[in-house]
């Protein structure tokens, strides 16, 4: 016979399960600070030499989160034909660096017959940067962020992709975004990318721990957008939706579903568990009555 424990485990798996692969979705709810970070990125004035630089820091423990945070960001700049530094403070983010935005240009691609997204011309990828604090401090200071970074992950210099080959300072680093679930991490883009008389548009995708850590920079103003956990990450991908109506389904509204299911199951698991608890001692006070009358 089943134990109890294994019950549990086994209904959520069901739970979890049943979603995905029916690959149905429920609406997600309003993210206001998703709405805002959509905004910030829809209505951002790019000009000609401009760039956006996208820090993606996290790895396998967080990719729920995270990575629909950093697909549904990446996607909405390379729709806008915003080029992107693509770049990382965290080591096991490399792949996810390599993989996100090759997947969102195939994606593209198959929605717009005839367009590319290339390599080199959208985005780029610098890579891992070691010691994060002292790499941006030398960013910020830096006369020409081209020179500073000199070559991509592949070791090709940055002079033969024209839209990066002299950015210059990072006043041409229009907007920043960071997607984490690490400690201290954003923290390094909050007090150290920036120079006197400039500070970049900043977005910033986190888990859902480090919410109330970020509350703290969209209130004041430091942050200009921000998505809280999957559910900010369903929200700006329905607004993806709205906003270009070929848009493919993506997977980022199942998983929600998947989770909202399976936070319901808990809640009824609870509520069950203490009924259960609650009759059977009324029953054992009950025996204990008759035994003594």
């Amino acid at each position: 016979m089943i134990d109890s424990r294994r019950a549990i485990y086994l209904l959520m798996v069901i739970a979890v399960a049943i979603p995905v692969l029916l690959k149905f979705s429920f609406s997600p709810a309003r993210m206001v600070s998703a709405e805002r970070m959509f905004k910030v990125i829809q209505e951002a004035e790019v000009k000609p030499g401009e760039v956006a630089m996208v820090w993606l820091d996290f790895g396998p423990g967080t990719i729920a989160e995270n990575q629909t945070q950093a697909e549904v960001v990446v996607e909405h700049l390379l729709r806008r034909r915003i080029p992107i530094i693509l770049i990382a403070q965290y080591q096991q983010a490399e792949a996810f660096l390599k993989s996100i935005p090759r997947d969102i240009a195939l994606k593209l691609e198959k929605e717009y017959p005839g367009e590319a997204w290339r390599y080199g011309d959208d985005w780029i990828n610098v890579g891992y940067k070691p010691v994060a604090n002292l790499f941006i401090q030398s960013l910020a200071a830096t006369e020409d962020v081209s020179t500073l970074l000199a070559k991509d992950v592949n070791g090709s210099a940055l002079t033969g992709f024209p839209k990066f080959a002299k950015i210059g300072g990072i006043e041409h680093i229009r907007l920043v975004a960071e997607v984490t679930g690490l400690q201290g991490v954003f923290d390094n883009i909050i007090q150290f990318f920036q120079k006197d008389g400039y500070r970049p548009l900043v977005v910033h995708g986190c888990t859902s721990i480090t919410i109330p850590e970020a509350y703290i920079f969209l209130d004041s103003g430091q942050l200009n957008g921000l998505l809280e956990g999957i559910s900010g990450a369903a929200w700006y991908s329905s607004l993806l939706k709205k906003e270009f109506p070929n848009r493919a389904n993506d997977t980022t509204l199942v998983r929600n579903t998947a989770i909202g299911v399976a936070q319901v199951v808990i809640l009824l698991l609870i509520v069950a568990g203490n009924i259960v608890s609650i009759v059977s001692r009324s029953r054992s006070v009950s025996r204990s009555r008759r035994k003594h009358a």
